[in-house]
């Protein structure tokens, strides 16, 4: 009885303890989340500005038309979407291809000239259009093609996107797999009976805090992450049995917190950040061993190349991969799923053309994944360079 009591007290004031501890870390760290995080704050201020300046009701989010923006990565850098849609302005008359896709495609912290798009029409002294928008899916790049089309008169269409692609076309909600991105709503795609079916976005433009409450019953219904993820890393008590069934996630997280908030040094909250992009990337690479993930990736893709057959263009399948990709997890069941989906459509997996050189010059070092620097863009254009001549595409 004396031992019982000794452990009920000790777990009693570890649980108060954590509890108080998540509590605090997590006001500065969105990745922590716990029963608050099941309805979030959406401000009146921040969901303005949302819908004036990103909303769209096909796609979720886009750059709107004719604007010019920047970016702060190891310097600032700047960027033009044209009247049209696409990043920077034409160089020629003719147009050779589009490109759709994520932030690879968009090219992230690097100017209009720097892009490998950029870089590649330098070679073919033809346009390539850049359409990509941030954090997007192969769906959301299929549903943006969609929206463009009439103005597109490319007879090649480039989608371009990172392996996590897998895990994004199934995000119904990005919050429930990226902790902290309420405002991600999207389209999801469904795969029944081996049919591809769009549900559309239950969030409408101007949508106040409370109509979104009453939209996110749907999000848990339909998003797979709300389970498999969401709930698995969501603190509610007891918070010490979360904690010890993750015990070296957490543990590393709130450790390296920690030791930002007494050291007030930057260093170890982008460890604590990293921890997080790290395991995402390895769930990534997971999910291509997983039939209820690769069949879905697998239909999108063949569906979006059917599609572009019937309108006389040719699809290329382009795979950046993150810096990531190549330092964590397992790209075997990545390279094997690529290389199949290559026998049936025009598909270049980036990371074999990468892995085996010094790929880290190619990279940025920032934390979100690392996207490819001005020297690494001119890598893949010249790649996409070869590959196009060898396929005889152009």
């Amino acid at each position: 009885m004396e031992n019982f009591i000794i452990f009920f007290l000790f777990f009693l004031i570890f649980e108060i303890l954590l509890i108080i501890l998540i509590n605090i870390l997590k006001r500065n760290f969105k990745w922590l989340i716990n029963s608050e995080d099941e309805f979030p704050h959406f401000s009146k201020k921040r969901l303005n500005k949302f819908y004036k300046e990103s909303y769209d009701p096909i796609i979720g989010w886009d750059r709107k038309k004719n604007k010019t923006g920047f970016e702060l990565g190891e310097k600032k850098t700047f960027f033009y979407i044209s009247k049209k849609g696409y990043r920077g302005k034409s160089k020629y008359k003719k147009t050779l291809a589009s490109v759709f896709g994520d932030s690879f495609a968009f090219c992230r912290y690097v100017n209009d000239n720097e892009t490998w798009e950029s870089y590649l029409e330098n070679k073919l002294k033809f346009n390539i259009h850049n359409y990509g928008v941030g954090n997007f899916g192969l769906d959301q790049s299929f549903l943006k093609f969609l929206k463009y089309k009439k103005n597109i008169k490319s007879k090649i269409v480039i989608f371009n996107v990172v392996p996590e692609t897998i895990a994004r076309i199934n995000s119904y909600w990005k919050h429930y797999r990226e902790f902290g991105n309420i405002l991600g709503f999207k389209p999801l795609y469904k795969l029944k009976k081996n049919k591809l079916i769009l549900k559309k976005i239950p969030l409408k433009r101007n949508f106040t805090e409370k109509q979104i409450y009453r939209i996110i019953p749907e999000m848990k219904k339909f998003d797979t992450f709300y389970k498999s993820k969401f709930l698995k890393y969501k603190f509610s008590f007891p918070y010490s049995l979360v904690f010890l069934k993750n015990f070296k996630y957490f543990s590393n997280i709130i450790l390296n917190l920690l030791i930002a908030k007494i050291t007030n040094n930057k260093k170890y909250l982008n460890k604590a950040i990293s921890v997080v992009l790290k395991e995402n990337i390895r769930d990534s690479h997971r999910m291509y061993n997983d039939p209820y993930y690769f069949k879905k990736l697998k239909a999108m893709i063949y569906y979006l190349n059917d599609d572009l057959k019937k309108k006389k263009i040719h699809m290329v399948l382009v795979i950046s991969p993150q810096l990531l990709d190549l330092t964590e997890g397992n790209y075997d069941s990545v390279s094997k799923f690529y290389k199949q989906i290559g026998k049936k459509i025009f598909c270049l997996d980036l990371y074999n053309k990468i892995k085996d050189k010094e790929f880290k010059k190619y990279y940025f070092k920032d934390i979100y994944g690392g996207h490819f620097n001005k020297l690494g863009n001119k890598l893949i254009s010249k790649i996409l360079f070869n590959y196009f001549k060898s396929k005889n595409i152009i």
